[in-house]
């Protein structure tokens, strides 16, 4: 993108050397005096006046004083001064008013074939107030009629002012030719070096708006987050300097404007009144410009700082869930004993709030990725992909996790009941030991209900279930017990029903008498 001020009228030739000039217009040892040094003497005027056909006209006064003009100087002010009309006003052509009232004739002829010789426009009409001396009004009268066929542009020599105003409204002519048209000529050179310095501003600023422009669209953006940052922020500290300068070049603009922007106003007042506001108005277009330019890259850049850090967010948590992932699979250990398990499982909780605070971070990268998916400069694909990946791999922490805790809940499980079957063998060993009844029986065969023990063969295939390789020998140990230990009680309980069942014995009444004589004759038999 390219920002330039169209400056009207080329005013920038007035400090130097005009960039039209050709090679050979000035010799090495003298340059030539700059166009400033040349409007002062007056050599010649764009006053601003316009022929009936509003073509520009162009005066070179009767200051005696163009004969010290070199050929170099002569093109330089004459380029500068076919600049100041507008273009359209330039392409019209021109006419010129040559005055050489109190002048000799040779300066007549001498001015014309300079002007044929080069200028830079087109010349509708050349209009000449002779010498108004006796003898040179009768030298121009023979010469006239001589030399007019020798140009190739119209040449019409007038004897006196008002034969000007054939072709003139005297408010288009100055007060030496009898017009009205009110110029001062220290006024306007003081207006076009204040237009030339802010139309010098305003290529400063349009070079620096293009060379900033040129520097962020082909910059590297950067890899790096923090790189990234670094430039936006750069870059958008450049755009506010430039957001100042174009403020400062504005008012500077608008103080110029009520400057020449007096009650009155004569044309050549007016054309520099049109020639600031066209600024302005091209200041603001740019300024307009510039705001859409940066808008559009700030949006770039700040989308692409956006994906940059989503990218590293997401390769940093792919690790950290990866390294998660890797120490769940190793999470193996189940546990011997009851306390090694509730080991087990304080550790798996700990591990499991680790992995939950480093899942929600997951999960907010992935809300990133689909929230940027939402903006059109996105590339959807390459965003989608990574979402789906950390979708992967949370799930897949999180079966792990819900399996470690399934595993380690069953191991729990096993071991209180091991601990239980244990304990129950301990009792049916007492009271298989003892002499306890069938009530003791009865109740040990109830409270093995209690911890899942029914049949033997299926206590163990439920244990069996729950084992693991490093509780299997343990179950086994646990199960052949539980096994003859309930063998042995439902013989005892067996037994014990079967002593429950048989008939007393009658019991005989013996008389009293016979009773008594018992005793009698066991003495008997004794002696």
């Amino acid at each position: 993108m390219k920002i330039r001020f169209e400056v009207p009228n080329k005013l920038e030739i007035i400090f130097g050397r005009g960039k039209a000039e050709c090679d050979g217009c000035s010799s090495e040892n003298d340059e030539g005096r700059s166009v400033g040094e040349l409007l002062l003497p007056q050599y010649a005027l764009a006053t601003g006046g316009l022929a009936r056909d509003h073509r520009p006209l162009i005066t070179f006064p009767d200051n005696n004083n163009f004969h010290v003009l070199t050929p170099s100087e002569y093109r330089r002010l004459l380029l500068y001064l076919t600049s100041v009309p507008s273009l359209l006003e330039a392409e019209m052509g021109f006419h010129i008013i040559i005055d050489r009232r109190k002048d000799r004739w040779n300066s007549v002829k001498a001015t014309l074939l300079r002007i044929s010789e080069f200028f830079p426009g087109v010349i509708h009409t050349v209009y000449v107030l002779r010498p108004a001396s006796f003898l040179q009004k009768a030298l121009s009268e023979v010469s006239s009629k001589l030399f007019k066929e020798e140009f190739r542009f119209r040449v019409l020599v007038c004897s006196c002012v008002e034969e000007l105003y054939e072709h003139f409204d005297r408010s288009q002519l100055t007060p030496d030719l009898g017009g009205e048209l009110q110029y001062s000529h220290s006024e306007w050179i003081q207006q076009r070096i204040a237009l030339e310095k802010f139309s010098t501003l305003m290529k400063e600023i349009s070079t620096k708006l293009d060379e900033f422009m040129h520097e962020i669209v082909d910059c590297d953006m950067g890899n790096d987050p923090a790189q990234t940052k670094d430039l936006l922020d750069c870059q958008e500290s450049s755009y506010k300097a430039l957001k100042t300068e174009l403020a400062s070049a504005t008012t500077q603009g608008e103080d110029l404007l009520s400057q020449v922007r007096k009650p009155n106003l004569t044309y050549n007042i007016i054309s520099h009144v049109a020639a600031v506001e066209r600024l302005l108005v091209q200041l603001e277009e740019t300024e307009k410009q510039f705001d859409n330019f940066w808008k559009k890259h700030s949006m770039k850049l700040n989308h692409w700082l956006k994906f940059r850090t989503f990218l590293l967010n997401f390769k940093q948590m792919q690790a950290t869930l990866d390294t998660h992932l890797k120490a769940a699979c190793d999470m193996t250990e189940v546990g011997e004993t009851a306390n090694r398990v509730d080991g087990l499982i304080h550790e798996a909780n700990d591990f499991e709030q680790l992995c939950n605070g480093d899942l929600e971070a997951a999960s907010s990268v992935i809300d990133e990725g689909e929230t940027l998916m939402q903006d059109p400069l996105s590339s959807v694909d390459h965003i989608e992909s990574k979402c789906q990946e950390l979708r992967r791999t949370s799930a897949l922490l999180l079966d792990k996790i819900n399996k470690r805790n399934l595993l380690l809940a069953k191991a729990r499980e096993v071991m209180d009941r091991i601990d239980k079957a244990n304990e129950w063998c301990t009792t049916g060993v007492e009271i298989l030991a003892g002499e306890g009844g069938l009530i003791a029986v009865d109740k040990l065969i109830e409270d093995a209900k209690t911890f899942g023990l029914t049949s033997p063969e299926e206590f163990r295939e439920m244990l069996m279930q729950s084992a693991t390789q490093e509780t299997r020998a343990l179950v086994t140990q646990v199960s052949q017990r539980v096994e003859d230990v309930w063998l042995m009680v439902t013989v005892k309980r067996a037994t014990l029903q079967r002593a429950a069942a048989k008939p007393a014995r009658p019991v005989q009444s013996v008389p009293p008498q016979s009773a008594a004589i018992q005793p009698l004759a066991e003495k008997v038999c004794v002696l």
